[in-house]
């Protein structure tokens, strides 16, 4: 699969840049959420409270021709490339953990339109509308019946919401889980996607096991959203929680060999989305892969790429590479 090939490049690409020593594999990692701008201003996965550092790059495109319903009460464009600097701080408290997550992220029109086009014209892949939108183009922009929810359409570099989370762990790195709740802040700006302009919070919880060299995940949560009474979401959301579930197979060699000690898990997410606007691919449950490489060799890295699974609702692709601090 072309993905596979392309999380190889980016694998052996970076991590063949580094040598580190022998560390135990951590526990279950927080899994990957839906970049879409939409959604990213909502509560982030319930976090497994390691500290880390997540370097990301988004390129999405809402294809011009969906772009407006048939009576014109809503209006969606999305286009463009963001950049996310995601950085976890994890400390613990008696047998629980406080994680706090932080992102910046700059947004621009980018320069992945042409190698995009590039790459589905070589497969000879549709374009998805590309051919309608203009390359290099920075627009977000949604509004209901004349309201205004969010615009952007200069680049800018912005702090996103803020994530504080309390994590109870159990179990072990090969059999286990862990419970939690979170409550995210609003440092971001609703206005240009940064956030949605309220305190939200998340309860959820995570199960895994390990079978030899496989291992099985699931996380599951329920997202809450606490807006201010004059919030212009207000216009576009049908409900103020929805349900969000990852479910992952992982492989893991124990070798020291370039390929015998090659990990990769795969994993499928779900998103309900509060949205009703009329327009599909806002409102319609999400479904989005991710898939994941890691190695014996570089156990405090993990490279991947994520992408929408057949409901069109997800970035059109998501490149992401993390580190992990501490032990």
């Amino acid at each position: 699969m072309t993905l596979v090939n392309l999380s190889l490049r980016i694998f052996f690409g970076v991590g063949g840049l580094l040598v580190l020593g022998s560390l135990p594999l951590s526990a279950q990692d927080t899994p990957r959420p839906n970049r879409v701008a939409w959604f990213e201003g909502f509560p982030e996965p319930l976090p497994q409270g390691i500290s880390e550092l997540t370097m990301e790059m988004t390129s999405q495109m809402l294809r011009p021709d969906l772009e407006r319903t048939g009576d014109k009460r809503s209006f969606a464009r999305l286009d463009g490339e963001e950049w996310q600097l995601v950085g976890d701080w994890a400390t613990s408290v008696g047998n629980s953990k406080i994680n706090v997550r932080v992102r910046l992220a700059s947004r621009s029109g980018g320069i992945a339109d042409q190698a995009i086009w590039n790459w589905h014209t070589m497969f000879s892949m549709p374009q998805g509308g590309r051919e309608d939108a203009p390359k290099g183009r920075l627009a977000y922009h949604l509004e209901r019946d004349g309201h205004v929810i969010g615009d952007l359409s200069k680049p800018n570099l912005g702090l996103m919401d803020v994530d504080v989370a309390w994590i109870r762990p159990f179990g072990t790195q090969d059999e286990g889980g862990r419970f939690g709740a979170s409550v995210q802040l609003p440092t971001g700006k609703q206005a240009d996607f940064s956030g949605d302009g309220g305190t939200d919070g998340l309860v959820g919880g995570a199960l895994w096991k390990r079978f030899g060299h496989w291992k099985v995940f699931g996380q599951a949560e329920h997202v809450v959203l606490v807006l201010p009474q004059s919030s212009p979401l207000r216009y576009v959301l049908d409900k103020p929680n929805f349900n969000r579930a990852w479910a992952s197979l992982g492989w893991q060699g124990e070798g020291a060999g370039l390929l015998t000690g090659l990990g990769i898990e795969v994993c499928l997410e779900y998103a309900g989305s509060p949205y009703h606007t009329d327009l599909p691919r806002l409102d319609r449950a999400g479904w989005q892969q991710h898939w994941t490489l890691r190695h014996t060799q570089l156990p405090r890295w993990r490279f991947g790429v994520s992408e929408e699974a057949g409901t069109w609702t997800a970035p059109d692709i998501t490149f992401f590479t993390a580190y992990r601090f501490g032990n």
